[in-house]
């Protein structure tokens, strides 16, 4: 157990700025009070206040009372005291408050190790009195002045497995009420057989001392006696310092008893040290704890405790009460509820559509409505109609009368109201159909018997129990005003009429109905002229200004505005307007003749070299001219320069239906060239081949023209088709021999080409033979090694005596080698 003294301390460290006010502490508390409700003159309606304050008196006397048994404050905390050391008293507890008791006012007092506490001197560490047998009050008492709690012979040196012993105080609370907290906790009884015997255990109690009201109080945890010491006595109460006074509770006095979790107060009993008073802001208004107040308005009143305390200060503890003096709820004005049903019954109403006009803007959420039978139910609040039947209220339909209550959640003020509800059969007005008719005239108006349609409207109804009557708008057939006065002969354009089938017996309860009069214009179409058209654009429809366009009378067979009428037929424009059975309608006709459009022949564009000859045509003839214009030719004429030749037709009578088609002939002429000049090469590796550039030959046929395309060929037919030209006309390895020169012009499509022979001849390379060595002697300046040599004497042996071979001489072979 002691491994947890620690954290015991700890928790009532943390706990010491979170107690709750003490019970024992001056007090005073004042009950709330409902609102005052729609007073009918102010003042009329009066509420009692109450209040409670914590009453003490003088310490001349005092009571004990049994409180539940709640320590305040914790048995663990503070300054120990009498640590390991039995039968001692404390120095001197300072109090920072003044405390009375039995009369005398003291500011310090004394703990004693065997549960109490003195208010007289002693000395620090002197012996504390255990020995004790007498009931008190007694002169002869060992302690006096004094607060047993419990006092009994208790020793604090002993630390066993149930004794943990740990006698400490403090001053806890605040201002004015602090206290001053003494715990014996956990202590063994005195004696081998007492504080080893775990049967008898720990005894712990708390003893607080409040300021102010100078009340005491005892909480017993645990307190079990040892007979075997002492006779096991114990002592709870409080005795003055002569021994002539004392308090103790029942049972308590000296004596072997046991004590598991009880508790007592000790009250102050002689004269009252509290003033109490209800005050009305400055002005006092009663003494008494309980008043009648009438306030006019909302107020708020506060009930005043003034504590007299034995040091001559006071200490005013207070507490407010607000009279509500609430608005009246100002409740709309309900609308009375008639209905009228077709059917004897029964008849629902639902009396929640009144809700909002009753409650006037006032807030649904904190003022709730209920609905009742009687005004003594409304008033009272008793059996209200539930939610969902005032949602379906059912009646026979007899006037009824319906009162409403407006409850405030808050003030719990209330306002009544009242409706009522009535119901009676109601006609059923059938509808009559929908009337069309033409206008021939196009005025716009004609006339009507509408009486012909009461029995449309009746439906088999009493027309001596039910009025018809025609009118104008919906308005002034719900309000039964300006009905048709004339409605056997009434002229009118179109318009919606407003039937009112109304009880003879009670003009409220009607039913109205409605049908629509049309009076439809007759339409007047368009007559267009008969019209000619080709077949190849057809005619296109126009828009009409009346009518549609169909492919047979009476409006079969529609065709939209825009479409093109591509064969001869027959084109009916129709109008109609209203609806079926009484259409109005109006027809015309035209016819559109459409001629076939001839379609000449349409040759591609011909490219042709030198010249053209025009084949025979299926439809059309040729010319030289759009439309018809310029030379006409024939088949088989031959073109010979490049033009535009046109193929033109024609049919129709009113109107000419033509069809034409443009073709060009592109004629080409071969290239003029001039003969190319023969190249040659030296054979250089001595295989008969040579590396011919042929394209400075390419340039040399055209002789400058531009526009040409050259391709080179090593036979006739690939010149003359343009087939396998050389790929490599800068770099052509050839041996003697000839080759072939194409030449077309740019974009020809059409084989058209001059060609020319370029001869290409390899010459075989000379053997150089090797002459022999050329000395002269040093006669010029000798000795300086240096003569002049004429190396053309050197040429025959160098040439071979060939004639018209040149030799050149070089410093070095690399020289020679690239000439």
């Amino acid at each position: 157990m002691k491994k947890n003294y620690l954290l015991l301390l700890l928790l009532s460290l943390l706990g010491l700025t979170t107690f709750a006010q003490a019970p024992g502490c001056p007090d005073v508390t004042a009950g709330a009070v409902p609102a005052i409700c729609q007073p009918p003159q102010p003042g009329e309606e009066c509420r009692t206040l109450t209040a409670d304050y914590f009453e003490t008196g003088a310490t001349t006397s005092y009571s004990v009372s049994s409180v539940p048994y709640a320590p305040p404050y914790p048995f663990i905390g503070g300054t120990q005291i009498s640590v390991n050391t039995d039968d001692i008293w404390s120095s001197a507890v300072n109090l920072p408050f003044s405390f009375c008791f039995y009369g005398n006012n003291y500011t310090s007092a004394f703990i004693g190790s065997n549960g109490v506490i003195t208010f007289n001197t002693q000395t620090a560490g002197g012996f504390c009195n255990y020995a004790f047998s007498q009931a008190i009050p007694n002169t002869s008492f060992p302690i006096r002045n004094a607060i047993y709690g419990v006092y009994q012979d208790i020793d604090p040196s002993v630390d066993n497995n149930f004794a943990n012993p740990n006698i400490n105080y403090q001053v806890l609370g605040a201002y004015p009420c602090r206290t001053l907290v003494v715990n014996f906790s956990e202590v063994a009884q005195f004696g081998t057989n007492c504080a080893n015997n775990a049967n008898i255990g720990a005894q712990t109690s708390q003893i607080v001392l409040y300021e102010t009201t100078n009340v005491i109080e005892v909480y017993v945890e645990r307190r079990v006696p040892c007979t075997s010491w002492q006779n096991g006595v114990g002592l709870i109460g409080i005795q003055n310092a002569a021994g002539t006074q004392a308090t103790v509770p029942p049972g308590r006095n000296t004596g072997s008893w046991t004590a598991i979790q009880e508790a007592w107060r000790f009250t102050p009993t002689g004269p009252s040290i509290v003033d109490f008073a209800w005050m009305d802001g400055p002005t006092q208004i009663s003494t008494s704890t309980s008043v009648s107040v009438c306030p006019e308005e909302t107020t708020t009143y506060t009930a005043v405790a003034t504590y007299n305390r034995c040091d001559g200060t006071t200490v005013v503890k207070t507490a407010n009460v607000t009279v509500e003096v609430a608005d009246p709820l100002d409740l709309g004005e309900p609308e009375d509820f008639y209905i009228c049903e077709s059917g004897p019954g029964p008849f629902t109403f639902d009396l929640t559509e009144n809700s909002e006009t009753i409650l006037n803007g006032l807030d649904p959420f904190i003022n709730v409505i209920t609905f009742h039978n009687s005004e003594l139910d409304a008033t009272e609040g008793f059996s209200p109609i539930s939610d969902a039947d005032a949602a379906n209220y059912v009646t026979d339909g007899e006037l009824e009368t319906i009162w409403v209550r407006v409850e405030n959640y808050f003030t719990s003020c209330i306002a009544t109201t009242s409706f009522t509800i009535e119901a009676s059969t109601a006609p059923q007005a059938g509808t009559p159909a929908n009337i069309q008719v033409c206008d021939p005239e196009n005025d716009g108006v004609e006339t009507f018997d509408l009486t012909a349609l009461d029995g449309d409207v009746l439906q088999g109804q009493d027309p001596n129990q039910f009025v018809v009557t025609y009118h104008t708008s919906q308005a002034d057939a719900e309000n039964n005003v300006n009905a048709i006065t004339t409605p056997e002969a009434y002229t009118t354009g179109s318009a919606t009429i407003y039937v009112r089938l109304t009880n003879a017996a009670d003009e409220d309860c009607y039913s109205t109905t409605s049908f629509i009069i049309t009076v439809t214009p007759t339409p007047v179409v368009d007559e267009p002229e008969d019209v000619f058209a080709c077949d190849d654009t057809g005619y296109v429809l126009p828009e009409l200004t009346v009518g549609g366009y169909f492919n047979q009378p009476n409006g079969v067979g529609p065709i939209a505005e825009g479409t093109t009428v591509l064969a001869t037929q027959t084109i009916y424009i129709y109008a109609e307007s209203g609806t079926t059975p009484n259409n109005c309608t109006d027809e015309s006709s035209f016819v559109v003749t459409v001629y076939e459009k001839p379609e000449v022949d349409t040759p591609a564009d011909v490219d042709a070299c030198e010249s053209y000859v025009l084949p025979a045509l299926t439809v059309g003839n040729y010319y030289t001219g759009p439309g018809g214009t310029g030379t006409q030719l024939n088949a088989g004429d031959e073109i010979t320069v490049t033009q535009d030749i046109y193929i033109y037709a024609n049919s129709g009578i009113e109107v000419e239906c033509s069809d034409e088609h443009v073709f060009n002939v592109e004629v080409f002429y071969p290239p003029v060239l001039v003969p190319a000049t023969t190249i040659e090469v030296c054979d250089d590796n001595f295989d008969d081949f040579g590396i011919f550039n042929l394209l400075p030959a390419g340039q040399e046929v055209i002789n400058g023209q531009s526009g040409l395309t050259v391709t080179f060929h090593e036979t006739i037919e690939g010149a003359e088709f343009g087939s396998n030209a050389i790929n490599n006309p800068g770099s052509y390895s050839a041996i003697t021999g000839e080759i072939y020169i194409r030449v077309v012009q740019e974009g020809s499509t059409i084989n058209c080409p001059s060609i020319e022979p370029l001869q290409l001849i390899v010459n075989p390379r000379p053997a150089i033979p090797t002459p022999s060595n050329y000395p002269l002697c040093d006669d010029n300046n000798p000795g300086d090694l240096e003569e002049e040599f004429d190396l053309t004497t050197r040429d025959a042996s160098v040439t071979g005596g060939v004639a018209g071979v040149p030799a050149a001489y070089y410093l070095t072979q690399a020289y020679a080698l690239s000439g």
